[in-house]
C-alpha cells in the first residue's frame, strides 16, 4: 500500500511539472520589476502621507500656540500711545423759523418762511448716551444721532431745562424732567411727542419703541403708556402716596409688556422699599392696576435706587447695599432672587446687555475697586485703581473709566490695556469702529476716534 502511495505521488509531481509554462527570462525579470516598482510608490505613498500629517499636526500646534500667544499678548498689552483716526467738530447749526424780519434762505425762502440759525449746543449741559453701536448727543436744545464715523444721522431741536433719556434696544425717549414733552426716536429720527398735562419725573422706553412716563400731582403718582408716535395707549396706572407708594425709578421690558418699579412705601410709620412688576398684557388685565407681584422682605432694608433690564430675562436692581438680580422668563417673576452683597460704600452703578457692575471704596491697597456681575450674579472681573473718574461704562469687554481730560481702560482680566490724557474736555468715551485698538472721545466741542498704540 505504502508503495502505490508513493507512485501515485511521483506520477502527480510529473504531471504538475508538465503543466508548468516556464516564463521567458526577460517577461519573468519585467513582472518582478513591476512589483518592486509597486511596492516602492506604495512605501512613498505611506512616507508622504506621514509626513502631511505631520506637517499638518506641526501646522496646528504652531497656529494654535501662535494664537494663544496673541490671545495672551492682546489681554495683558498695554497701549501707551495713540493717533487720531478722524475728528469731527460738534458746533453746529440748526435752522429754525425766525421771528419776523429775519433773513429768509434756502428752499423755504421761496414761501416766504424766515429762517434763522442758532447753535443747538450752546449752554454747559452736553451729553451722550450709548445707542447701540453709534451715541446720542443730547443737550437742552436738541439731540443728534451720530454713527461710528462721527457722522450726524439725524438732528431733533427742541426746548427742555433737564433733559434725562433711556434708551432700549432700537429706540430711544428724552424727556424733559418736571416738563411735559418727550421725544421718542429711533436711528432713523423722531419717531413721535409724547405730551402729558402733568410734570414728568421719570421716563423708559422699550425695544419698540413703547414709551413710559411717571407724572405726579400733590397725592399721587400716574405712569402714562404712549405709542412709538407719541399718542396715548390708553393704559395707566395710579399709585396714591399715602399707601401705594412713591416710584423712585421704573424701566420697561424689551417687548414692552412688562415694567418694573422700585416705589418707596411707609408701612408702621416706617420708610420702606420694594421692587414691583405691572404687566400689560392679556395676562395684565385679568388683575388689579395691571400688578404682577413684587419683591418687599427682600428690599425691606435697602433702598433700589436704579433698576434695569439686563436683558429680556433678567431685571438688576441697583441697592444701597449690593445688587439684586430677578429672573422674569416668565410672566411672573421668579422669587427666588440672587442677592450680591456690597459691604463697602457703593460710589457709582454701571450695566450694559450682558454685566452690572459697582465702583467700591476699597478698603486695601488702591482707592477703589469696580466689580463686575453677569446675569446670574457670578463675578466676572474685578479691578483696583487710584483714579479720580467723573464716569463709567461698560461697552462690550471693555471697562471705561473717564474725567473731563482723560480716561482709562480695562479689559474683563483686570489688565489695563490704556490711559491716556485729551486736549479737549470729555464727556464720554466708548469703543471705536475696529474695537480691538480703538476708541471714540467724544465732549462739547469735538469727537474724535483714536487709534491705540
Amino acid at each position: 500500500m505504502g508503495d502505490m502511495s508513493s507512485m501515485d505521488r511521483e506520477i502527480k509531481k510529473r504531471q504538475l511539472r508538465r503543466n508548468i509554462v516556464p516564463l521567458p527570462r526577460e517577461e519573468a525579470l519585467s513582472r518582478y520589476d513591476e512589483e518592486d516598482s509597486e511596492e516602492i510608490v506604495r512605501r512613498a505613498q505611506a512616507q508622504h502621507r506621514k509626513k502631511r500629517l505631520f506637517i499638518s499636526l506641526f501646522v496646528t500646534l504652531f497656529l494654535t500656540a501662535t494664537g494663544f500667544c496673541w490671545y495672551r499678548y492682546q489681554k495683558e498689552y498695554e497701549y501707551t500711545e495713540y493717533n487720531v483716526a478722524w475728528e469731527r467738530s460738534m458746533r453746529y447749526t440748526d435752522e429754525t423759523p425766525a421771528a419776523d424780519g429775519g433773513e429768509t434762505e434756502g428752499a423755504d425762502a421761496a414761501e416766504g418762511q424766515s429762517l434763522t440759525s442758532r447753535n443747538i449746543s450752546e449752554g454747559s449741559f452736553v451729553k451722550y448716551e450709548f445707542f447701540g453701536e453709534n451715541m446720542i448727543r443730547y443737550t437742552k436744545d436738541g439731540a443728534s444721532y451720530i454713527d461710528a464715523s462721527g457722522k450726524t444721522i439725524w438732528t431733533q431741536s427742541y426746548q427742555m431745562k433737564t433733559p434725562i433719556i433711556n434708551v432700549n434696544g432700537d429706540y430711544a425717549v428724552i424727556a424733559d424732567q418736571q416738563g411735559n414733552n418727550m421725544y421718542i426716536c429711533n436711528s432713523e429720527g423722531c419717531t413721535g411727542v409724547a405730551k402729558t398735562q402733568l410734570p414728568i419725573t421719570k421716563a423708559a422706553v422699550s425695544a419698540k419703541g413703547v414709551t413710559a412716563a411717571v407724572v405726579e400731582d400733590s397725592t399721587a403718582s400716574y405712569i402714562f403708556y404712549f405709542k412709538k408716535n407719541g399718542e396715548e395707549l390708553g393704559i395707566n396706572i395710579k399709585m396714591l402716596l399715602s399707601g401705594d407708594g412713591y416710584p423712585v425709578d421704573i424701566a420697561l421690558s424689551p417687548d414692552g409688556k412688562q415694567i418694573v418699579m422700585s416705589v418707596m412705601y411707609l408701612k408702621n410709620g416706617t420708610l420702606k422699599n420694594k421692587v414691583a412688576f405691572y404687566d400689560f398684557s392679556e395676562i395684565g388685565k385679568n388683575v388689579n392696576n395691571r400688578f404682577i407681584g413684587a419683591f418687599e422682605e427682600e428690599f425691606d432694608d435697602k433702598l433700589a435706587a436704579r433698576v434695569c433690564y439686563i436683558n429680556a430675562e433678567t431685571v438688576a436692581a441697583f441697592t444701597d447695599k449690593g445688587i439684586t438680580f430677578i429672573s422674569v422668563k416668565n410672566v411672573i417673576p421668579d422669587t427666588n432672587v440672587i442677592s450680591v452683597p456690597v459691604e463697602e460704600e457703593i460710589k457709582s452703578i454701571c450695566y450694559s446687555d450682558k454685566y452690572a457692575g459697582v465702583v467700591v471704596e476699597n478698603t486695601t491697597g488702591a482707592s477703589d475697586r469696580l466689580d463686575v456681575y453677569s446675569a446670574d450674579g457670578k463675578k466676572v472681573s474685578s479691578v483696583e485703581f487710584d483714579y479720580n473718574y467723573t464716569g463709567v461704562k461698560i461697552d462690550g469687554s471693555r471697562l471705561i473709566l473717564y474725567n473731563e481730560d482723560s480716561c482709562r481702560v480695562y479689559n474683563m482680566d483686570g489688565n489695563k490695556k490704556f490711559e491716556g490724557q485729551f486736549d479737549f474736555p470729555i464727556t464720554c468715551v466708548r469703543d471705536g469702529k475696529k474695537h480691538v485698538n480703538s476708541l471714540i472721545i467724544a465732549g462739547s466741542e469735538k469727537m474724535e476716534e483714536i487709534k491705540l498704540r
